[in-house]
């Protein structure tokens, strides 16, 4: 039926605003209620949950963890849905980001999709390994998406901004403007979509 991709609950550095990438924080306990409204809302769509994938990051597994044990259904981690590295922005807000780090952030700005922050990777590196994790999912799932059942995936803000933008045709830039995914919030991609969103990963420059 649908693959379904949700962001994971909040955490303190959330509300902080805080850049998280890969640093592990865990939910908070308004996080831990927003994953249980995760699992509410998906029953209420009535969703047919019948595999659940997710990043190794804490704030995201026990989101996943929530819903799988509501839909009684094991939570898988692969490699590739992990939120963005960051590199050296982890760990501040974004006012000290632009004040410690000014010129950096300028130079990742003028080509968000390519340039990377300092020790940290591409939105377009970020796709790349998000879509080999997506090519695992199909194949290992397929048939039963094909059979009318529904995938989840837990992942990241700045993961599924990118997808959003890779899909939209959107500036990477300014996307975090209209690609926003709020936490504990799914969307909901088509096979197909995705396999049309995967021949814009490697555009001719």
């Amino acid at each position: 039926m649908s693959i379904l991709f949700a962001r994971h609950g909040e955490t303190d550095w959330n509300i902080a605003n805080r850049l998280q990438g890969t640093t592990d924080i865990p939910l908070n306990e308004n996080g831990k209620a927003q994953a249980r409204l995760l699992c509410g809302n998906l029953e209420k769509d009535h969703r047919n949950i019948c595999r659940i994938y997710s990043s190794r990051q804490k704030r995201a597994l026990e989101t996943a963890q929530a819903v799988g044990s509501q839909y009684h259904v094991p939570v898988q981690v692969i490699p590739g849905l992990e939120e963005m590295n960051f590199g050296v922005f982890e760990g501040h807000t974004w006012d000290e980001i632009e004040r410690l780090y000014y010129d950096d952030v300028r130079k990742w700005e003028s080509d968000k999709r390519y340039n990377r922050p300092p020790e940290g990777e591409s939105c377009q590196e970020l796709l790349e390994r998000l879509f080999s994790a997506l090519d695992r999912i199909m194949e290992e799932a397929g048939d039963e998406i094909d059979a009318g059942k529904d995938i989840l995936v837990l992942t990241h803000g700045t993961v599924l901004m990118c997808l959003l933008a890779l899909k939209n045709g959107l500036d990477f830039a300014t996307a975090y403007l209209t690609a926003r995914v709020e936490n504990g919030q799914a969307i909901k991609l088509e096979p197909e979509e995705l396999r049309k969103t995967r021949l814009k990963l490697y555009p001719k420059r």
